[in-house]
């Protein structure tokens, strides 16, 4: 697609690819919230601060995305205001100790977080890398990678056999070396001695990685929310996965382009 059409219908495309599996979602869905709500359950009143937080979110994270576009003493303006939204919903919509990595639950949002950021903002590089420095095709560096996507699903399968549950942590400490492990080989393929299927096996394992690490923080996460939390912690968790991947792209491409790769 980028080669025949271009860059941007890569991106037009992806609605059009989300309306498959949501049809094939909807019905289980709708089988499993189906039945009227238990009135014993009690209600969260309507919470407008959350909203205000979620919107500093979203508008911080815009704003330092635009400054690390922008290399000159003019967008350290809108990074500083950008910063000064994150910080105050970042410390409200996250769970008390997730900075500094507290026992628990707030551990497994923030490795959701270091998982999914480092992991997305490493692989944007790698299909450039292997255009501009090992002269492949953009379809050929596409399908070095494409066998990620079935390594992520069975790395997701394996995580979920019932007798796995038992050594669950263990599976997301065997997850995160193959996803350090995979980065640090990638870089090896600019060494022109190297052969570039490397980059292929190495990111086989680091999405098979991913796959245990994303469900594992994700069933891990439940267990350890009270059910009326449950909501609430979960939407923490997607908020540290989307605040990572901004992040960490943005200040990739802005370290990129102020080493002159842009």
């Amino acid at each position: 697609v980028t080669e025949q059409l271009g860059w941007r219908w890569v991106f037009v495309g992806i609605p059009v690819l989300i309306v498959i599996p949501l049809a094939l979602a909807l019905p289980a869905i709708r089988r499993t919230a189906s039945g009227p709500a238990d009135p014993a359950t009690a209600t969260e009143p309507y919470d407008r601060r959350r909203i205000r937080l979620a919107l500093g979110i979203s508008a911080g994270a815009g704003l330092l995305q635009y400054a690390g576009q922008e290399l000159n003493w003019l967008a350290l303006l809108p990074a500083a205001v950008g910063v000064a939204l994150l910080v105050p919903a970042v410390r409200g919509l996250l769970p008390t100790g997730t900075v500094r990595a507290a026992r628990g639950l707030p551990s497994v949002v923030l490795l959701r977080g270091i998982a999914a950021g480092s992991f997305i903002a490493a692989e944007s590089f790698v299909p450039l890398m292997l255009v501009t420095q090992r002269g492949l095709s953009p379809t050929m560096a596409g399908l070095s990678l494409a066998v990620g996507g079935a390594t992520w699903a069975l790395g997701s399968f394996v995580q979920s056999r019932p007798r796995m549950e038992p050594y669950r942590e263990r599976l997301m400490v065997t997850g995160m070396l193959l996803v350090a492990a995979s980065i640090a080989v990638a870089p090896a393929v600019l060494i022109d001695g190297v052969p570039v299927w490397i980059v292929a096996v190495a990111w086989a394992f680091g999405c098979f990685g991913m796959g245990m690490v994303i469900a594992s923080t994700s069933v891990l996460l439940l267990k350890l929310s009270a059910p009326e939390e449950a909501g609430s912690n979960s939407a923490a968790l997607q908020i540290s996965d989307g605040l990572s991947n901004v992040l960490l792209l943005a200040s990739g491409g802005a370290a990129f382009a102020a080493l002159g790769g842009g």
